[in-house]
């Protein structure tokens, strides 16, 4: 008399169990697929796991009542217990086993090499990384590009969105140092193993994942990587609804402050990951504005910033409180109201209607922001807008002791402190803020300019240079480094930049307007009558080009005249974006000095345009 476990394994239960669970899992797995590729309702791979799991005690009781013999299949009772087993039974379950496992295996490579991984590390690669990882923060961060894996290629504003959001919200840590979204999306589609993207970018850590969405299935796999040995020290894979997308970023921002050690407790850290709103689609048109905003930085198509205004007022609309989404609205609006901003002028809006636009997105991203720290944020903006430069320093500084990880609000340091004319402390603060990231596109810009007040035209041309070398495909980069340089003399370096500027999406008279300061500078003074002749019949309608090519070209008492009206009405607001240009000289503006004394500000002696024609 055979004893029970005895009894199971003579009838083959073991085995019958084993080839049914991997069958089952091969099963699951290409019906997920299956489901993916036709947008399958959630409902269909719930019904297909349940009747997967009814089938298995349904499996394991016909293999104890049933038995295979040479006479075919008959109940187990019927047979007599020193009855020879069929060998037949037992080689096909393990024939059919051993294939199901085979493939379970194949499957399981196939489906690793379609996820973002981290590479495998040479040992010579890792002693590198080590080094390099010990001379950065150990809280530090880089967040790459999440892999878009879904079937639409067009989906991959989601992903980019996504990977922007989350990187927003762990820069609002205090202690963690994370890499500006311009260095991180260098790497989009690089195959570059994790040790050297993160000795580039001065991290010890990579956060890294991939983005599946469908109609009715959302997938997101993150990990975090240690970048000295390549050890994951957390992963996850979401399976969800697309509803879920909120919570997922914020559970990922949570997950990686808390394996990092930061010091956040958990209400700070909830209130640190806060997405602003609760509406999914809302959510969704903000991460398809902060991808487009991203694409037009890297591509120099200004009018992409356009796809983002539309997104971020899509968000509005589904959800009247959404505060990031006015916030992103009123810096667009910002810019679009800023006399000497590359990219203003792309909305045909009277500068009293563009105003209104933007009081209405600032003042509506102050009432419903609840986080008292993203309040003094905005409130920054809104008060710099108002002119009240030294009160917009007090505010921001503020801001950045408490998140000074915002590439934003560092860019608005050093744009105030020029306006200001505190040169030493402008000085400091672009040598600190290259020290912690260098990368991101607007502070690099602002610095670039900022650097040319100091007057130290050594120091002008080194960062310069290397930031080119940080970013050396940025076409906005490219044409504030084309001054700079041509700033600090170094004529050759700055005509190697016009070929790529030219061949850009950048605005036309940005383009153009390079050529006339290379002419200017080879001292080509035919050349550059001709461009600058072709220059004003093109765009003699915006203030600003007007201005910069009459001094270029050495009329300075003409370009003087197009700005006396703004003194004289005191449309500070158009003419107070002039004061941080080098070679501007506020003291021939009374009003502009009366205010710019007001606040405590001694204009200060301009400086030469070297690159300017010597009529």
């Amino acid at each position: 008399m055979r004893g029970f476990i005895e009894e199971l394994r003579y009838r083959n239960v073991f085995r019958v169990a084993i080839a049914y669970i991997i069958a089952s899992w091969l099963i699951a797995q290409a019906a997920d697929l299956a489901a993916d590729a036709f947008d399958a309702p959630d409902w269909v791979m719930k019904m297909l796991i349940v009747v997967l799991l009814i089938g298995l005690p349904i499996a394991l009781f016909l293999a104890w009542a049933y038995e295979l013999t040479p006479d075919g299949v008959v109940k187990a009772k019927d047979l007599p217990e020193d009855m020879p087993k069929d060998p037949r039974s037992k080689s096909q379950l393990n024939r059919a086993t051993l294939i199901a496992l085979v493939v379970a295996v194949a499957w399981l490579g196939w489906d690793k090499l379609q996820r973002p991984a981290a590479e495998p590390i040479p040992e010579t690669t890792a002693e590198v990384a080590a080094e390099t990882t010990a001379k950065v923060a150990t809280k530090s961060i880089a967040v790459l590009p999440f892999v878009n894996m879904s079937s639409d290629e067009e989906q991959s504003w989601f992903s980019d969105g996504l990977t922007e959001e989350i990187l927003n919200a762990l820069s609002r840590t205090p202690d963690l140092l994370v890499a500006a979204r311009t260095s991180s999306f260098k790497y989009k589609g690089s195959n570059e193993d994790i040790p050297t993207i993160a000795g580039e970018l001065g991290v010890a850590h990579i956060l890294e994942g991939s983005v599946r969405s469908a109609k009715n299935r959302l997938r997101v796999t993150a990990q975090l990587i240690r970048a000295s040995d390549g050890f994951h020290l957390w992963s996850q894979t979401y399976d969800r609804q697309p509803e879920d997308v909120i919570a997922i970023q914020e559970d990922i921002a949570i997950e990686i402050a808390t394996a990092l050690e930061t010091a956040m407790d958990p209400e700070a850290l909830a209130s640190m990951v806060s997405s602003g709103t609760s509406s999914v689609p809302a959510y969704n048109a903000y991460l398809e504005g902060l991808a487009s905003d991203s694409s037009s930085l890297s591509t120099g198509d200004a009018y992409s910033f356009l796809t983002a205004r539309d997104a971020y007022k899509r968000a509005i609309e589904l959800d009247p409180e959404f505060s990031f989404a006015y916030w992103e609205l009123a810096k667009f609006w910002e810019v679009q109201l800023r006399t000497t901003n590359i990219v203003a002028g792309i909305v045909e809006l009277p500068r009293e209607e563009t105003l209104e636009e933007f009081k209405d997105a600032i003042e509506k991203a102050i009432r419903f922001e609840r986080d008292p720290i993203n309040q003094t944020r905005v409130r920054v903006l809104r008060v710099k807008q108002n002119l009240q430069t030294s009160e917009a320093l007090r505010l921001n500084t503020e801001y950045l002791a408490e998140r000074p990880n915002d590439q934003v609000a560092q860019s608005y340091q050093l744009r105030l402190l020029a306006d200001l004319g505190a040169i030493d402390e402008l000085r400091a603060t672009i040598e600190e803020f290259e020290q912690r990231d260098g990368y991101d596109l607007l502070v690099n810009n602002d610095s670039i300019t900022a650097t040319m007040l100091t007057g130290d035209k050594e120091f002008v041309r080194r960062f310069a240079q290397d930031a080119l070398r940080r970013m050396p495909d940025r076409p906005f980069l490219q044409y504030q480094s084309h001054r700079s340089l041509l700033f600090a003399g170094d004529i050759d370096g700055a005509s190697v930049l016009i070929p790529a500027i030219e061949a850009s999406d950048m605005p036309e008279d940005t383009r153009d307007i390079i050529l006339l300061r290379q002419a200017c500078a080879e001292g080509k003074l035919a050349e550059a009558r001709r461009v600058f002749d072709k220059f004003i019949a093109k765009h003699s309608d915006d203030l600003s080009m007007a201005y910069i090519s009459h001094r270029i070209m050495g009329l300075d008492d003409e370009a003087h005249a197009m700005l006396v009206p703004l003194d004289e009405n005191r449309e500070f607001d158009a003419l107070f974006d002039f004061v941080s240009y080098h070679y501007f000289d506020a003291r021939k503006y009374p009003n502009l000095v009366e205010l710019l004394k007001a606040q405590g500000v001694e204009p200060r002696e301009p400086l030469e345009m070297p690159y300017r024609c010597k009529t």
